[in-house]
């Protein structure tokens, strides 16, 4: 009992003063919230086996306890099957504020950049410090915890060192301009791990990282934007053998514990921006080095090089607006890899407003992939599969429409279609050209075109407040020599009974055909009915019910077979406080 008590008071100033501090004394300091909720379900089918439970009904409430914007969830759920509860006392981070001061203390994460700590869960502490044009950060713990051998299970696989870390990052930003740094130290510590088996590939390893970034503007057109980072990685520290330490930069070398192990990687991008009165382009570079990888993230993107292009223009006073975006993107950078890549994607988009009221968009997008084997360094032995290479083509465009017109009885029309096609071609290729363009192979599958459209018309009756809407859809589907087509029309009402009911009800049916033949056709038929009562006092919460249901009917397509259906009937309940 006394350890209950010490455990009590000694979280409750943590639990009470570790939040947001200057909040203390005034008004919103604590805070009571939560709901009750309870749902049922009744469901019966015709035709064939009931595949749900008959009747089923849930139970849920929750109460939250906040103190400083520290929060203490209660949570609890009973059904017919059972019952669940939840309470906020395993805690595993707390986040304290106060003015321009933010503290993380537990099992948390942090990010710096895409190159250095990036999202990692440490258990430690972190700060962020924002006096004006500066931005802080710092961090530190333990980045991975220790997993032992257990020669009962075997876990070779899954040992790892205790591994600690730290880091800070300073910026500073003003007027377009500005600047940040970044230095990430980590290491695993040799001393965690008590056995290590002789068939373990399990190293202690050490990385230090820093990073610059930088952005600026030339007038006010150009914006140009800039970041490089170097990570020093020894894969094992057990090896005795150093290295000369002019191999890296003087600044870093006390902090770089190398060997015959230790490696340099790069990162780079940077961008440039120009933008003049209806115009802008934009152009982005980005590489990294092949096997690049920092101790301060779970995985890393490497061996890749990225161009990007952005151009984009509004005519016509900005009633016509068009976008575009094309890239390349290919790997094996040292001509080490044994298979390599190149990628291209091109997309433009279009919108404008012709007139008040009228919508038209349009999209096209091109994106190819083209996969290379490099042949085997055995000029004696030339396997057929060592030249095999694929590409892989997927376009895709859609256009939508729309108008408004009316005033008392408002009308919308709304008209969208999307054609795709995804086409695979292996064989003995050469080095094919972007979006599809010198490519011939001599096994092909596909392409796979589907094509999808709908039409619809909505009425708004201003006085009666309902609505009444109708809707067509279609899809067609070809691969290889199937080819699927779906159709059918759908129609929906809404409308308030009184003020404080309100009634749904729609109707969809749709027919399937495969290769021509009618494969199933389907009835959706719902009605709802929703509550929320005016004469309510809002001053003890928000009360608010609904009752829906729901027949599904699967006509029979042979004459031997009969119709099928579901019907279902849903009841909620819900309370807020």
């Amino acid at each position: 009992m006394m350890k209950v008590v010490f455990c009590f008071c000694f979280l409750l100033p943590i639990l009470a003063f570790s939040q947001n501090l200057d909040k203390i004394g005034k008004k919103g300091m604590m805070k009571v919230s939560g709901g009750l909720n309870f749902s049922s379900n009744l469901n019966q089918a015709y035709g064939k086996t009931l595949a749900r439970d008959p009747f089923s009904w849930v139970v849920g409430g929750n109460v939250t306890f906040s103190v400083l914007d520290f929060s203490m969830p209660f949570t609890f759920s009973y059904t017919n099957q059972g019952g669940n509860f939840t309470q906020p006392f395993n805690i595993t981070a707390l986040h304290p504020t106060y003015k321009k001061i933010k503290g993380h203390v537990g099992v948390i994460s942090m990010s710096f950049s895409p190159y250095t700590l990036a999202g990692l869960n440490f258990a430690g502490a972190g700060l962020e410090y924002t006096p004006g044009k500066w931005k802080i950060q710092g961090f530190g713990g333990r980045l991975k915890k220790q997993v032992a051998f257990i020669p009962e299970i075997n876990n070779i696989e899954t040992m790892a060192y205790r591994r600690w870390g730290g880091g800070i990052s300073v910026g500073y930003e003003d007027k377009g301009y500005g600047a940040t740094f970044i230095l990430l130290k980590a290491s695993d510590q040799r001393t965690s791990l008590a056995v290590v088996p002789n068939s373990a590939t399990i190293t202690p390893m050490d990385n230090i990282v820093a990073s610059l970034a930088l952005k600026g503007k030339i007038g006010k057109s150009i914006l140009m934007t800039a970041e490089y980072a170097s990570s020093i990685l020894t894969r094992n520290t057990e090896l005795t053998e150093k290295i000369e330490r002019k191999t890296y930069a003087k600044t870093m070398s006390p902090l770089v514990n190398g060997n015959q192990s230790t490696i340099a990687f790069g990162a780079f991008n940077g961008s440039i921006n120009y933008q003049y009165k209806v115009f802008s382009i934009g152009a982005k570079y980005e590489r990294i080095d092949p096997g690049y990888t920092t101790l301060g993230g779970m995985y890393f993107n490497n061996d890749l090089e990225n161009i990007t292009l952005t151009p984009a223009i509004a005519l016509f006073r900005g009633k016509l607006n068009i976008n575009i975006n094309t890239g390349v993107q290919r790997n094996n950078l040292n001509n080490l890899s044994a298979n390599e890549m190149k990628r291209w994607v091109g997309t433009i988009a279009l919108s404008s407003m012709p007139f008040k009221n009228f919508t038209v968009s349009g999209n096209y997008s091109n994106f190819s992939s083209f996969s290379k084997r490099n042949p085997a360094s055995d000029p004696f032995y030339n396997p057929v599969g060592d030249t095999l290479n694929f590409y892989q083509i997927s376009t895709n465009a859609s256009a939508s429409m729309s108008y408004n017109f009316g005033k008392k009885r408002k009308s919308t029309l709304m008209l969208n279609g999307n054609y795709s096609v995804s086409e695979n071609i292996t064989g003995r290729l050469e080095d094919a050209a972007a979006f599809g363009f010198n490519v011939s192979g001599t096994n092909q599958t596909g392409p796979v075109t589907v094509l999808t459209g709908m039409f619809g018309h909505t009425l708004s009756f201003e006085k009666s407040k309902s609505s009444l809407g109708w809707t067509i859809n279609g899809s067609q589907s070809r691969a290889m020599s199937n080819e699927n087509l779906y159709f059918g029309p759908g129609v929906n009402y809404s409308k308030p009974i009184l003020k404080w009911i309100n009634l749904t009800t729609g109707l969809t049916y749709n027919q399937n055909y495969t290769n021509s033949k009618l494969a199933n056709h389907v009835m959706n038929t719902r009605v709802g009915l929703s509550f929320k009562p005016t004469w309510w006092d809002k001053k003890f919460g928000s009360l608010n019910f609904s009752l829906n249901g729901s027949l599904v009917n699967r006509f029979a397509v042979a004459k031997t077979s009969k119709n099928q259906g579901d019907i279902a009937l849903i009841f909620n309940l819900n309370y807020g406080f």
